[in-house]
């Protein structure tokens, strides 16, 4: 496991290790998340092992709404949503597996940019534990485990915020699968199920 800081360097690396199919920490919006290149059978499987977890469903994180639009087919009501929310903590779910976002987080953005795919941006703790916000404790957590992600980019601490809003929209509305950072009380122009 290799531990490097998230300049221009460290993101070079983080960046050949996520073309090579591997699985990176690295700072969100939101949290620390773990991921890699979301379309790869090898990384889900490999996540999976690290956090101990059974579910296959995973958010995403993208560069912006042209790289979502390139790999998921959204709707007129998504693409308002994605226009008046991204970048910011709203998941709008795209299959039975993937909800997807664009963070406001550049870091993130420029990862999924240069591998030119969506990345995986699962939290990054074991599955039943609490979510992490300092680059400290994912590596203690990680330091003497037999599955580990390749590589952490040790960003520091980040501030607590809730997770992101996850939304699923028909053709005409949407409806809050999991509510997070976004709270649709306040936008009564949008169509809700």
């Amino acid at each position: 496991m290799k531990i490097v800081k998230p300049n221009k360097i460290g993101l070079k690396k983080a960046v050949e290790i996520l073309k090579q199919g591997g699985v990176i920490v690295y700072p969100t919006d939101t949290a620390y998340a773990m991921g890699g290149i979301f379309d790869s059978k090898k990384v889900k499987e490999k996540i999976l092992r690290i956090k101990k977890r059974k579910d296959k469903k995973f958010t995403l994180i993208a560069s912006n709404l042209n790289q979502v639009e390139k790999n998921f087919k959204f709707s007129t009501l998504q693409k308002k949503l994605a226009r008046k929310f991204w970048p910011g903590p709203l998941s709008i779910v795209v299959s039975p597996r993937f909800a997807v976002r664009v963070p406001k987080n550049k870091i993130a953005q420029d990862l999924a940019g240069r591998c030119k795919k969506p990345l995986i941006a699962t939290s990054a703790n074991i599955s039943g534990t609490k979510t992490l916000y300092n680059s400290k404790e994912i590596i203690k957590q990680f330091k003497d485990k037999k599955n580990q992600p390749d590589l952490i980019l040790a960003g520091g601490n980040l501030k607590k915020r809730k997770a992101s809003t996850i939304v699923k929209v028909n053709s005409t509305r949407f409806q809050v699968i999991r509510p997070g950072e976004i709270n649709f009380n306040q936008f009564t122009d949008l169509p809700r199920i």
